[in-house]
């Protein structure tokens, strides 16, 4: 059975929150309250949140920051902006931060259920879109979109970003040999490798047939070695212990991003690429020794 969608009140005034709670309770939603964007945010972290709906005017970070951190947070929340004058409101700057939509003062109980139903029908929409059906990891969609955000991210904060480049080794063999359904399953058996080796923050997807690209977030020089070799470790214990029926090996290129040479994220994924099959054609001298 599908849990009850959760919805999260920021709002400064207790009365307020506490009404909207109560109306939103009855209409079948768990809901809890917050004072700020800041008590939002930690208590984000601690449990799940499917909806924050937040006063535009709160203290602190409002309304606006809460969107943008609680994205970071949880990508798919979505967020209904509270608003008392629709003329002070900025539509746009809000979707920039990432507001899902807006409910104008005063409303009826009935016109806010509706509109937490309609942004978690929207919200579900888009994660569908961005992706992929197999692992469960961004499409080339939705890569492209969170990486574009890093590399304007990086480029104002004058930091780097590392990138892995992972493909699959013969996949067309497993294809050949047992067939397409075996070739899936060696992809799903990456999924899970991958995500038991990076975290949920890190940006993980699934661009191509049998090629997958990994950016962790924060990760610099001193540590991108021991983020690969933990992949490595993984694989190769994973395989030692006979859970991998058809993942025998990847082949990894590791890209850097430098700010201070800013390229395009094609030319970026292209560079992560080559370096990709400059492992596997390496590999494939060395077996062939």
């Amino acid at each position: 059975m599908q849990s009850p969608t959760s919805v999260m009140i920021v709002d400064a005034d207790p009365t307020i929150a506490a009404t909207v709670q109560t109306g939103l309770s009855a209409e079948g939603y768990t809901c809890g309250t917050a004072s700020s964007a800041e008590t939002a945010l930690d208590m984000m972290h601690a449990a799940p949140v499917d909806v924050i709906m937040a006063n535009l005017l709160l203290p602190g970070l409002g309304a606006l920051g809460l969107a943008r951190e609680a994205k970071k947070v949880k990508p798919d929340v979505a967020i209904v902006i509270v608003i008392d004058d629709i003329d002070v409101f900025v539509y746009d700057k809000a979707m920039e931060r990432g507001a899902s939509d807006f409910i104008v003062k005063p409303f009826s109980m009935r016109e806010l259920a509706i509109r937490v139903r309609h942004v978690v029908h929207q919200e579900t929409l888009r994660v569908v879109s961005v992706t992929d059906e197999l692992t469960a990891f961004y499409n080339r969609r939705g890569f492209f979109t969170l990486a574009e955000q890093q590399l304007k991210l990086a480029r104002r904060q004058g930091k780097g970003i590392y990138m892995l480049y992972a493909d699959v080794d013969h996949l067309k063999q497993i294809n050949d040999t047992w067939g397409h359904r075996a070739g899936d399953l060696a992809l799903v058996e990456t999924g899970q490798l991958l995500r038991d080796t990076y975290r949920e923050s890190d940006i993980v997807a699934r661009i191509g047939g049998d090629e997958f690209v990994v950016i962790p977030i924060g990760s610099t020089g001193d540590n991108i070695g021991v983020i690969t070799a933990r992949l490595q470790i993984n694989l190769d214990a994973r395989r030692a212990r006979g859970e991998l029926k058809y993942l025998r090996s990847l082949s990894i290129g590791v890209a850097y991003y430098d700010p201070e040479h800013p390229c395009t994220l094609e030319e970026f994924l292209h560079d992560g690429d080559r370096l990709m099959y400059e492992n596997k054609k390496a590999k494939a001298g060395a077996q062939a020794t």
